[in-house]
């Protein structure tokens, strides 16, 4: 019998999350993507919402790099802590439990942005599916998340090690880390779930309603600097990606 999973706010005031970070790579990609479908159809007023938006800090670089003052924008998250901060920026947030569904009307947004929160939901085809009901005919849906198949996991794996971003614990990332425990000293859990490789994702994707236009590479800031070059490279290559990003279009 399947139950539901208690939630934890990893980003609350005791959390990990309590200062926001500089953009990542993958954030620099969605905002490329997010920017391109919003200019190609400039005439028309636009609804963007952030799934996940945490302190807001993402819906205003957003806002600062598409200068359209049409557009609305919208943020949804689980942590009362991001959201009390976010509610000093002049967009529109709502507190919501994704598990249960996105509180908006059907077709009522343009563009969804979905930012490293599709590993964290116990059901990933719930938010897939409540982000095409939202989303209006010909929508765009911009995912991102850790790549199980990494480069590094590849490896991870044949030498019987725990891959890099899945999680077995919710008190330590050391468990099944072997020789890397060194490494996960000063890190703690974020609650990933689920974890995807390219294909999962696209079949995924395409069973809610979507088709993916464009998937992209990103790198992981936890590299090692001695292998970051290594990291970059193997973004040209999707698969191998630490992050995988992906726009899709609503069928």
């Amino acid at each position: 019998m399947l139950c539901r999973v208690a939630l934890i706010d990893y980003y609350g005031p005791d959390g990990w999350g309590s200062q926001s970070p500089p953009l990542r790579q993958r954030q620099h990609i969605a905002t490329e993507l997010i920017s391109r479908t919003l200019t190609a159809r400039p005439e028309q007023p636009a609804a963007v919402l952030d799934v996940g938006c945490g302190d807001g800090s993402f819906l205003a670089h957003l806002a600062s790099t598409v200068a359209r003052p049409d557009v609305r924008w919208i943020g949804v998250d689980y942590s009362e802590h991001q959201l009390a901060r976010a509610a000093e920026l002049p967009y529109e947030f709502h507190r919501c439990d994704l598990g249960e569904g996105i509180p908006l009307p059907d077709v009522s947004v343009d563009v969804v942005h979905a930012g490293e929160v599709v590993e964290h939901l116990y059901d990933p085809d719930r938010l897939l599916e409540e982000c095409a009901r939202v989303l209006r005919p010909g929508g765009h849906l911009v995912v991102t998340t850790p790549n199980l198949h990494a480069w590094y996991n590849r490896a991870l794996f044949l030498a019987g090690i725990q891959p890099i971003f899945y999680e077995t614990s919710t008190r330590s990332t050391e468990v099944g880390a072997g020789p890397l425990r060194r490494l996960k000293s000063d890190t703690r859990p974020v609650g990933h779930l689920r974890l995807f490789n390219r294909t999962a994702l696209m079949d995924l994707l395409r069973r809610e309603g979507f088709e993916p236009l464009t998937t992209r590479g990103a790198g992981f800031h936890g590299v090692p600097s001695a292998m970051a070059w290594l990291d970059a490279a193997m973004c040209r290559r999707p698969s191998l990606a630490s992050i995988l990003v992906v726009l899709a279009v609503k069928r």
